[in-house]
């Protein structure tokens, strides 16, 4: 007897397509989040949820270094949480500039708008968020002086490019996973490194760094740890690298693409979560 293996059309298992490389995550009319509602119900639910939505980033933002000592919550409060940050506003770092420049090639509308994170941490509202599709036509509709600004697509790879270079790694965010709705250029800002709640729905890339020519390593040099903003690099002043914590480790990649010695690769992670399909996935059972 014949069997038949069912395949879906949108896990990264049986696509080989990251979630945010995938079509339906662009359009809130296919929103697999409230799938059961008529897609003019999700509109009108996307408006609604995001006319709160800036209210509620800034709000969880406005005073990142005392969450940074703040015991995480526990109990239903911690599952609460932690269910939002995977399925209501969460995020995913991008693994490479090539990642960012095709989810901007795959958007129609986009706005610029300024980061919640370095608000809250210094009080500049540094214009380097972009806003994708949806949001950014809402941000049409309730455009505030100040805020931001429309931008077309060279301006915003020439943002994406200009940040890359200056050490920043992108995170791709969804509102309704796995709906995409902004790109945001992080650094040491970034509330996802310290704030417990945002840090359940920051998700590391599909990828990781490894050291691979630990004997090319400089031992006065010291980029990769300025570099990496998740403390995830192994040395000691005066030493050459000894790893990477693979706990830590967000696989932005920063430290390969900026390690003047090559002393690192990336490599695919063992174990990551599927945004698409909202599940944790070995990476020994794509074989």
């Amino acid at each position: 007897m014949v069997q038949y293996q069912i395949m879906c059309l949108t896990c990264y298992q049986h696509t080989r397509k990251i979630w945010y490389h995938q079509k339906d995550a662009y359009d809130i009319q296919s929103g697999r989040f409230l799938k059961i509602f008529p897609g003019k119900f999700r509109e009108h639910w996307y408006n609604f949820y995001g006319a709160r939505l800036q209210k509620m980033v800034d709000n969880a933002t406005y005073d990142i270094a005392a969450d940074a000592n703040r015991k995480p919550y526990t109990g239903l409060k911690k599952a609460f949480y932690n269910y939002f940050a995977k399925n209501f506003l969460g995020g995913q770092v991008a693994s490479s500039l090539d990642e960012l420049l095709q989810v901007l090639n795959n958007a129609e509308d986009l706005y610029l708008h300024y980061c919640s994170c370095k608000k809250g941490a210094s009080g500049e509202a540094d214009l380097r968020c972009i806003f994708i599709n949806h949001l950014a036509r809402y941000n049409r509709k309730r455009h505030i002086e100040g805020q931001g600004r429309f931008i077309d697509k060279d301006e915003a790879k020439e943002i994406i490019i200009e940040r890359r270079n200056q050490g920043h790694y992108g995170t791709i965010l969804w509102g309704i996973r796995p709906n995409i709705d902004s790109i945001c250029n992080c650094d040491q800002y970034c509330a996802g490194l310290y704030t417990p709640e945002i840090r359940w729905g920051l998700l590391p890339s599909f990828t990781i760094s490894q050291v691979v020519n630990s004997d090319k390593c400089d031992e006065d040099c010291n980029i990769c740890q300025t570099t990496c903003y998740s403390q995830a690099i192994l040395k000691q002043e005066g030493f050459q690298v000894e790893g990477v914590d693979q706990e830590k480790c967000i696989g932005c990649n920063l430290c390969v693409e900026r390690c003047p010695y090559g002393v690192f690769e990336s490599t695919p992670r063992k174990i990551y979560y599927d945004a698409a399909i909202g599940k944790q996935v070995e990476l020994e059972s794509l074989e």
